[in-house]
């Protein structure tokens, strides 16, 4: 469908993701409403055009409520890591909030849904380039996947039972639904690995892995949402939505060109990789993933 002109209902859109999620649906020509616990933190995005309501993924009532007259909801808010969180915050916040979304979705009359999951859903395998069929799920049995080394893995399996869920209910209540599943994701405003990149850069000496991994900017997974929304053909398909497969060290030395000076880095060889195919996300959602250096250059703007 095209979007221009529609209201589209975005979960969490004051959050890294959603706010990038935002700004690329407004630029479309969306109307866009942001579903927040805390309205008075998008501002900036009110000034821009957004609309923020208040609501809660604990709270079904109050998402009916958000999502009422829309014409799609993009369920993008979710727990990712956070001190003092325990298990059950993680599952109240990725399987039972997503499960609330799409009940709510159902309730206020609306048809379409974009989940935002993540390819930390997957036990994937190394030195391979994973498919959305060719992997297991995390949730299959494994007590250690190769997602342990840069994620939670409380936020890995409690995504992997919220998607399970989703596509569950998306059955049940004929919701036309669209799963996603980006990552590691980088970009401006991120607290998490795009963080811990800028932390690695006040030093003065640094080990850097060269293990390589998928680094997606949040702008192109915003992009590829919209892409999901414009095209039907998405609709009861998962997509993985990746990108520029490079290391720390590369990053970190890709950062120290673009600002002209920073730590001394020492690569710590580790000649493993992990990739995932991201060929149906380019195909359908008009994913594209910009290189590190332009993706570099966006947060140092943006700070």
């Amino acid at each position: 469908m095209s979007i221009v002109g529609k209201t589209i209902v975005v979960t969490g859109a004051t959050g890294f993701l959603g706010s990038h999620i935002t700004r690329a649906l407004l630029d479309a020509g969306a109307r866009v409403r942001g579903a927040v616990r805390t309205p008075s933190k998008g501002q900036w995005l009110t000034d821009l055009g957004a609309e923020m309501v208040a609501a809660d993924l604990a709270n079904r009532a109050s998402l009916t409520a958000a999502f009422e007259g829309a014409d799609a909801v993009v369920s993008n808010a979710a727990l990712a890591t956070r001190k003092g969180s325990t298990w059950d915050d993680f599952v109240k916040a990725n399987k039972l909030g997503a499960e609330n979304v799409a009940y709510a979705t159902a309730e206020a009359g609306v048809d379409r849904l974009i989940h935002v999951s993540t390819v930390a859903v997957y036990n994937p395998r190394i030195r391979h380039i994973n498919s959305e069929d060719d992997t297991a799920s995390i949730l299959a049995g494994a007590k250690w996947a190769w997602n342990d080394l840069t994620t939670d893995k409380r936020y890995s399996k409690s995504k992997a039972m919220g998607e399970r869920r989703v596509w569950e209910l998306a059955k049940e209540l004929n919701i036309r639904t669209t799963a996603l599943r980006p990552g590691p994701i980088y970009g401006s405003r991120d607290g998490g690995l795009t963080e811990r990149y800028a932390k690695a850069m006040r030093g003065s000496i640094r080990i850097a892995p060269t293990f390589r991994a998928p680094h997606v900017h949040a702008g192109d997974v915003a992009i590829a949402i919209r892409g999901a929304l414009e095209n039907d053909q998405s609709v009861g398909r998962s997509y993985n939505v990746t990108g520029t497969r490079v290391s720390p060290y590369q990053v970190l030395q890709t950062w120290k060109s673009i600002v002209g000076g920073g730590p001394t880095l020492i690569p710590l060889p580790v000649p493993l990789w992990i990739d995932y195919d991201d060929t149906a996300a380019k195909r359908d959602l008009g994913f594209s993933c910009r290189g590190i250096e332009a993706g570099v250059r966006e947060i140092v703007a943006a700070t």
